[in-house]
């Protein structure tokens, strides 16, 4: 019989609300509530008809509450006996706090019953009775006498019945594999606590492969500063790539919305643990997702973090393939990592080789020469960039779609990747600086350097020596034809009829021009570098200054430019100078250095170097990430680089008494230096 009729004080809409959830989120709730009632064992049951599910029982051994508490447990919405305390009679950590829960089973059926047998304080087990309520009429709800009144076990069991759709997590299979990721950390530190659905048992000791804890940044919120830890978890047999929004006591609340990409074929799940997830739960932002930037930046640390970890977990498992390679003579590195940047480059080709070697079953059946040569194929490509590696594992050897794309996907995210290319041009830049260096001021090597045909050519395709910033528009040209290069960045229609001539009438060649954008309000302000290149052997005196001022002159003088907003800097570089460039380039009220500046007419600055300033300037620019790659210059690597990177520009240049090439092409022959 009814005993009485109990009304939820709060608005319908508001109910409505609460009662919304994800099918397995429904029922982890209604789990969640057995656990906090310190049972230690919990059974989801999916009984069958012949349209499908037609009830879903919950049954617990916990201790339940009495029904004299019955009342003020389901009207007091949000003023749940948790709210007050941190753990349960038992000492476990308590989940909900909100008193919510129970509402979450109306998001999959009409109709729920709680069978309730309540254990007194004495030990002693209350009398049963039973709750009803009704999707229809989720702001009240029936008190009534239990039709069973011999059970002596005290518990709940809660019956969902009238399914609103054959959900999925109804599958027991399904239903295990959506809840393992919720209580698996729960079920890891409660060992006691057994989880049965559809009759077998959520084993997360046994479902788990690998747990890796890690210390993430604090985030300050609201002036407080919260703690961040992230727990890895792999599983044994695969699963989703997801990461969990938790308490601190490891609580999942809520998904990151967006699956995790490039970490291999290892199923995980990550929590991210945190009072300030509580906290935004308990304001009702927690739902925002990425819109909450705290939350936002936190989540895509711990993206970072959990790449990071199955890189290094796919180099691990890589090392037997490895080991049993180099057994065979075949690993393409035979030498010892001498680099953070080789260590880091080797890594990255173990993951790339053993995927490739899973992929095709070929690979293993071929014989040590075959593999060999494969293995020196990846380390070059994989030297020459992601490209290159793209091209040779798509078109050489053929790998399925499917490994190609998690392939392709792992190199795009794993950071391995980046830190070698970034590493191998800044490696690249030193060798050839400490190469550069030697061919300028090596005894008989700056005898035998010509101007034009060789250190002309090995700086144009390196203009990041005179700034990063600037990429070269006109290359070994007249002057009219520098103009003529001006006028396409600046996009005017100025016409360029009549020759640009030095004052003395010659037409001037200009070895390069720089050009940047200037970033300001107007858009056609630029900036140029113009650079005179002369031979090591040429001491910059008085003729040469004449001749890069005339230069100047010869632009700046030209009227159909005057108007136009233009930064000009003209530089003429050789090893050395002069007393009278010394006391030219170093007067009193101007830049040690400039031979000219005009900025009143026409914004010009003539500048003289010296090679030993522009190679001085670019070392200490390089020289933070060589550091921190623990990278030391071998001169014998840089001579190396330079003969295979630029062997036609350095041909009869003599380095270290070693002629480079006995035959000097008639096609680089230089003209006389001047």
């Amino acid at each position: 019989m009814i005993e009485r009729t109990c009304r939820v004080e709060v608005q319908r809409d508001y109910l409505s609300k609460v009662a919304q959830a994800s099918p397995e989120r429904a029922l982890a709730e209604l789990i969640w509530n057995a656990l906090d009632a310190d049972a230690t064992y919990v059974e989801v049951f999916f009984t069958e008809g012949e349209l499908g599910t037609f009830e879903v029982i919950i049954k617990d051994n916990g201790v339940g509450f009495s029904i004299k508490d019955a009342e003020s447990l389901f009207t007091a919405l949000g003023g749940s006996w948790k709210s007050h305390k941190d753990k349960t009679s038992e000492g476990r950590l308590l989940h909900g706090k909100e008193g919510q829960g129970r509402f979450k089973a109306f998001a999959l059926c009409r109709s729920v019953e709680w069978d309730v047998v309540a254990k007194l304080p004495n030990g002693d087990v209350e009398a049963p009775f039973k709750i009803v309520a009704l999707a229809d009429r989720l702001e009240e709800f029936s008190i009534e006498d239990s039709a069973t009144d011999s059970r002596t076990t005290h518990g709940v069991t809660v019956r969902l019945s009238e399914p609103l759709k054959e959900f999925s997590v109804f599958n027991p299979e399904i239903a295990a594999y959506k809840l393992l990721p919720i209580f698996a950390l729960y079920l890891h530190t409660y060992r006691r606590v057994t989880l049965m659905i559809g009759g077998e048992r959520l084993d997360a000791a046994t479902a788990i492969r690998h747990v890796e804890t890690v210390s993430l940044s604090p985030i300050t919120y609201n002036d407080i500063e919260y703690p961040v830890i992230l727990e890895i978890v792999e599983w044994r047999d695969g699963g989703d790539r997801e990461l969990w929004l938790c308490t601190e006591n490891s609580f999942p609340l809520d998904k990151y919305p967006r699956q995790i990409r490039g970490v291999g074929d290892f199923g995980f799940s990550g929590y991210l643990k945190s009072e300030l997830i509580s906290v935004l739960s308990n304001d009702g932002t927690l739902g925002l997702g990425e819109l909450n930037t705290h939350l936002r930046d936190a989540s895509e640390n711990a993206i970072r973090e959990i790449k990071s970890h199955f890189a290094s977990r796919l180099v691990e498992e890589s090392q037997e393939k490895i080991r049993k390679w180099k057994e065979d003579n075949i690993y393409p590195f035979p030498e010892k990592a001498a680099s953070p940047v080789e260590v880091a480059e080797r890594q990255v080709f173990d993951v790339v080789a053993t995927k490739v070697a899973e992929s095709l079953p070929s690979f293993d059946e071929a014989d040590k020469k075959s593999k060999a040569f494969q293995l020196r194929m990846l380390r070059h490509a994989l030297e020459r960039g992601p490209e290159e590696l793209q091209t040779v594992i798509t078109e050489v050897l053929k790998l399925p779609k499917k490994d190609l794309d998690q392939l392709s996907e792992l190199l795009r995210d794993v950071s391995l990747a980046g830190v070698i290319n970034a590493s191998k041009l800044v490696t690249d830049r030193l060798k050839l600086i400490t190469g550069l260096e030697l061919l300028l001021f090596d005894t008989d090597s700056k005898k035998t350097l010509k101007e034009r045909s060789q250190l002309h050519k090995i700086v144009a395709e390196n203009t990041w020596l005179f700034g990063q910033e600037f990429s070269i528009s006109v290359n070994d040209r007249s002057l009219t034809e520098v103009l003529r290069k001006h006028r396409e960045i600046l996009g005017t229609e100025i016409p360029i009829d009549e020759p640009v001539t030095r004052i003395d009438g010659t037409v001037g060649i200009v070895d390069l021009m720089l050009s940047r954008s200037i970033p300001c309000n107007r858009e056609d302000e630029v900036e140029h570098l113009v650079v005179e290149l002369k031979a090591p052997k040429v001491k910059i005196g008085e003729k040469e200054c004449s001749q890069i001022e005339n230069y100047a002159f010869a632009v700046i003088e030209d009227d159909r430019f005057a108007s136009l907003s233009t930064k000009w800097d003209f530089w003429i570089i050789s090893n050395e100078m002069d007393s009278y460039t010394q006391r030219k380039a170093n007067q009193d009220g101007r830049p040690k250095g400039v031979l000219f500046r005009d900025t009143k007419d026409a914004d010009v600055t003539i500048w003289v170097k010296t090679w030993s300033q522009i190679i001085r300037e670019n070392k200490y620019r390089l020289e933070f990430v060589r550091e921190k790659l623990n990278y030391e210059i071998d001169q014998n690597d840089a001579l190396q680089h330079l003969r295979d990177t630029y062997s036609q520009f350095t041909k009869g240049v003599v380095i270290d008494g070693e002629q480079v090439s006995e035959n000097d092409d008639a096609k680089h022959r230089d003209e006389p230096d001047t």
